[in-house]
């Protein structure tokens, strides 16, 4: 009995200094966790290690993170982001990398979301992770967007570790899927700012790639093939003329030589416009024939695609070649152009020549070469899409600025063999053309030629252009000023504004071509715009790096607006751009 009682006391004592020790315990417990302040963020981070608690953890600095630029005024570099930065990146970083798996998509994709905001460095291993695992199992839900902010963080930190997987993340991003139809843009505008010259090779190997376009509703199996390779090809190419990689540039011809890939080619010839001189010198090749590879290659894809039964004898390659370098627009293409002019005998491809001879910088040669090819062209010559040959070239001789022009128009508006309708167009085009040009001496010569050849309309632009050179005479600031003026932004006035960009080429220099870039913004007519960068492009035989510069931060802030028709607008400005960059190289 007393032995029995002694071992209860024993057991009870035992119980009672548990539950003390363990109460002790809990309430130092309680203490500690008391302590920890979920208003801040290192209760959070401290949380990122349970997965029970990872996701609203992941959620709640999010929250912080929002709160601390909203606060700073959207400035990253202020000190209360910078530090809250320093608390939270790297383990943000090591919870997405060592935690990727565990993740629900979701939280996943919040976190990579979240860390590409920050853009700093130190999320390096993290865009790696999401690169690498996309290369790895290529994601095609939207939901698994990952490969959209990793790509649009590294175009922003352009750290050299993250271009390999971002190339081989883009051989592998399918436009046509869910997840390439949101994230197609991000990835091409990170490749572009990136451009890398490691993927030189990579990216030639992609345009090289042929293309099989869609033909009709029984080819609804194509069309998803070729929007993938729509993609790959076009920003493929857009990099390689980033690159300025010369090695690109039988490639990129072979893209312009092959009518499979149409719809590549305004890309292609922009990036053999950026490569420059290795550009004209291989297009000088195929436009007098000595590059048997690449004219042949162009006369087997035309056969293939149009399923003829033999090759044309035409010899198509050399309008390819012509229109490549009157874009490029370097002077060393006018001799090998002139002397093609020359030795062309049909009507086609001599008028081709002709038209993007005007786009180069001007000479007394180039203009006689030109005028010889003009008269020796039938009225009814027709150039693709289906132009009138004369009528087109009537107007292509505007480009040369030269007033001078005018007797020898003039008299081709009376003297070229023909009539009906191919001749009044062709007297029309030239009329407008000699408005365009003309001087205030020239203007009651100009006026005898649109009483007898105009309409109504080309009379009205005759009144319009009349009643501008009676005001500005020789001044060119002037016409400047009637340039930007909002009234001549409206399709009824716009001829005013035309007009008085032709004026502003002929009687202006380098400065006036300055006065035009810090002008462009005010250019709202597609119409004035086109001639303001023709007009610029004229002025600058010898390119400028610097107005190309401020040309692109006109460009890339009327893209970043999203504004369809300034982008639309620009079109000619860009190219403008990039052969007047090229030029000063």
């Amino acid at each position: 009995m007393l032995r029995t009682s002694r071992a209860m006391a024993t057991l009870i004592r035992s119980l009672t200094m548990t539950t003390v020790w363990t109460v002790g315990t809990a309430a130092v417990a309680v203490s500690a966790t008391a302590c920890k302040d979920e208003s801040q963020p290192e209760y959070w981070v401290g949380k990122l290690d349970d997965q029970a608690w990872r996701a609203r953890s992941v959620k709640r600095l999010e929250q912080f993170y929002e709160d601390a630029i909203t606060k700073a005024g959207k400035d990253e570099s202020a000190p209360e982001v910078q530090a809250l930065l320093g608390k939270i990146v790297d383990p943000l970083t090591k919870t997405y990398v060592d935690s990727y798996d565990q993740l629900d998509g979701k939280t996943r994709v919040s976190l990579i979301k979240l860390l590409a905001s920050f853009r700093d460095k130190r999320t390096e291993p993290a865009l790696k992770k999401a690169l690498d695992e996309f290369v790895k199992r290529p994601a095609t839900s939207k939901d698994d967007a990952d490969l959209k902010w990793a790509a649009r963080a590294a175009g922003e930190l352009k750290l050299d570790s993250l271009n390999d997987p971002l190339v081989q993340a883009f051989q592998k991003m399918k436009t046509s899927t869910m997840l390439g139809g949101v994230t197609y843009r991000d990835l091409n505008e990170a490749m572009v700012k990136i451009s890398a010259k490691s993927w030189t090779q990579p990216l030639i190997s992609m345009i090289e790639a042929e293309i099989e376009p869609p033909q009709g509703p029984k080819d609804r199996d194509k069309i998803d093939p070729y929007r993938d390779q729509l993609f790959w090809q076009t920003t493929a190419a857009q990099v390689l003329g980033e690159i300025a990689a010369p090695e690109a540039v039988e490639a990129l011809l072979k893209v312009m030589l092959d009518p499979a890939k149409g719809d590549v080619q305004a890309t292609a010839v922009l990036a053999l416009v950026k490569i420059g001189k290795p550009a004209v010198d291989a297009a000088v090749k195929v436009l007098d024939g000595s590059d048997e590879k690449l004219t042949s290659f162009n006369l087997r894809r035309i056969k293939e695609v149009t399923k003829a039964k033999e090759a044309p004898k035409d010899r198509p390659y050399v309008m390819t070649a012509a229109l490549i370098l009157g874009t490029v627009g370097r002077g060393d293409a006018l001799g090998p152009m002139m002397e093609a002019l020359k030795k062309e005998d049909k009507d086609v491809n001599k008028a081709v020549i002709a038209r993007e001879l005007t786009k180069l910088p001007a000479s007394p040669e180039a203009k006689d070469a030109f005028k010889a090819a003009f008269e020796s062209i039938s009225l009814d010559a027709v150039i693709p899409p289906g132009a009138h040959a004369l009528s087109s070239l009537s107007e292509f001789a505007g480009q040369y600025y030269d007033p001078d022009m005018i007797d020898w128009l003039l008299s081709r508006a009376e003297a070229t063999k023909g009539g009906g309708e191919d001749k009044k167009a062709l007297q029309t085009a030239i009329t407008v053309t000699v408005i365009k040009l003309a001087k205030p001496d020239q203007m009651p010569k100009v006026k005898a030629a649109v009483d007898k050849y105009g309409t109504k309309m080309e009379k009205d632009l005759y009144e319009q252009a009349d009643k501008l050179v009676k005001e500005c005479g020789d001044k060119v600031d002037c016409y400047l000023q009637a340039m930007e003026k909002s009234a001549n932004q409206d399709q009824k006035t716009q001829f005013i504004a035309i007009k008085a960009g032709y004026m502003a080429g002929i009687l202006g220099n380098e400065s006036t071509a300055g006065s035009i870039v810090d002008a462009m913004t005010s250019f709202e007519n597609a119409a004035i715009r086109f001639v303001a960068a023709q007009t610029i492009d004229r002025l600058l035989p010898k390119g400028s790096k610097e107005l190309a510069a401020k040309l692109k931060k006109i460009v890339d802030k009327n893209t970043e607006s999203g504004d369809r028709d300034k982008i639309a607008g620009d079109a000619p400005v860009k190219q403008v751009m990039y052969r007047i960059e090229a030029r000063a190289q």
